[in-house]
């Protein structure tokens, strides 16, 4: 598959974030009495979404001047929510399906925030500057797509460890953990909270290098890839291979998951006029991450229409461990609820009902460490690293108790 990695839209909003901390510091050194206040408090760094903060905007600066400081105090919380919605709307829709998203006014996004948060609130006459913490209702966002048929994921990958490797021509030797790869220092700056999938950027330490070199990367060595990834608990690899050229920056992109076929895919980069080296690379490095974003909710988008349901046998060795395998399908999205039928000393029978199809949902549980497969054309969900995982069900340890006298 091929893609232009020009898509000023789909890079150039993420990419602002990321720069604008540094900008903002540019503008207060000559900001007049304003830069006279004191100094922000330095921001805090962005951190992976998680499930908790699916629906929650992190850092939305704004920076609003109007003719009095009320009124561009009000202007300001004003964008930053709307921003804070597309943000999050973006994170769960894919690029493909975000034109059809119903357009909504300033008062119905402001309707469905449920609250929000600001830091690094300052101000003179005239002009007001913070940054928002918006977090919106995750009820109102799903019935806003339902009812507009927008198909969109809230399953989040487990993390992925980033692979840069760079040449400066194609007949040059790979580089990875060396000083002069910018390649790697350009994906330390692509902002963490971009999508569903985390992203890590490796320290480069002594560990690393031991576990993974520059040649087994280009050759997709698997043993060493998984050790890489196994360092930082990671769910796989993604091997971003840049190569210079003469008129910008050509990638390979290689996603390698435990779980899912790998994926490949070609993009380009040229710079824009009067862009740095360092600039294109970062720009480069935060579209090739916006891809894989894209790619996972692709993969993982439904259109929540309605629900299917499957009945599965879940072998356990005891309370403790069914208990983890109930909250763990607790936390899956596409579940929408789960009802315990039965349950013996060595097993529990229960129906799932879900959205999306039967791969989707198998992906979805993978995620939470739950593998769903047929034994004997019987369903069985098994918690992987469980005592149980991987044993037979044989005839029932007794006979099944009613689901209300079993531990919910």
């Amino acid at each position: 598959m091929s893609a232009n990695i020009l898509d000023r839209q789909g890079f150039a909003m993420v990419l602002a974030e990321a720069l604008k901390a540094a900008v903002l510091a540019a503008v207060l050194l000559s900001a007049g009495p304003l830069a006279a206040q004191t100094a922000p408090a330095p921001r805090a760094a962005v951190s992976p979404v998680t499930g908790k903060d699916l629906f929650v905007a992190n850092g939305m600066t704004v920076d609003v001047t109007a003719g009095n400081v009320t009124e561009a105090r009000e202007r300001g919380l004003t964008q930053g929510r709307i921003a804070g919605f597309r943000k999050v709307v973006a994170r769960i829709v894919a690029r493909e399906d975000m034109d059809r998203v119903p357009q909504v006014n300033a008062t119905q996004i402001i309707d469905m925030v449920r609250d929000f948060s600001i830091a690094n609130e300052r101000s003179s006459a005239v002009r007001y500057l913070a940054d928002l913490t918006v977090r919106f209702d995750p009820a109102l966002i799903r019935r806003l797509l339902r009812n507009a048929n927008i198909p969109f994921t809230e399953t989040l990958s487990k993390p992925l460890v980033v692979v840069p490797i760079l040449r400066e021509n194609a007949d040059a030797p790979w580089q990875l953990w060396e000083e002069s790869n910018a390649w790697r220092a350009a994906w330390a700056q692509v902002p963490q909270d971009l999508g569903l999938v985390p992203l890590i950027v490796p320290t480069g330490s002594r560990e690393d290098s031991g576990l993974l070199t520059a040649a087994q990367a280009s050759t997709k060595d698997l043993a060493a890839l998984n050790a890489l990834a196994a360092r930082y608990d990671a769910g796989g690899t993604v091997i971003a291979m840049a190569t210079a050229v003469p008129d910008g920056l050509q990638v390979s992109l290689v996603e390698l998951r435990s779980d899912v076929p790998s994926e490949d895919l070609q993009l380009t980069q040229t710079p824009e006029p009067g862009q740095t080296k360092a600039e294109m690379l970062i720009a480069a490095a935060t579209s090739t991450a916006t891809a894989v974003q894209d790619g996972w909710k692709h993969r993982n988008r439904v259109a929540f229409g309605g629900t299917t349901q499957i009945t599965a046998l879940v072998p356990v060795a005891d309370l403790k461990e069914w208990l983890t395998v109930k909250n763990r399908l607790d936390d899956v999205p596409l579940i929408d609820r789960l009802e315990l039928q039965a349950m013996t000393r060595d097993r529990a029978q229960v129906t799932l009902y879900y959205a999306g199809a039967q791969r989707q949902l198998e992906l979805a549980m993978s995620q939470h460490d739950l593998a769903l497969a047929q034994q004997n054309g019987v369903w069985i969900i098994q918690a992987r690293g469980a005592a149980s995982s991987g044993r037979a069900l044989g005839t029932p340890g007794s006979e099944a108790a009613p689901a209300e006298a079993a531990p919910q």
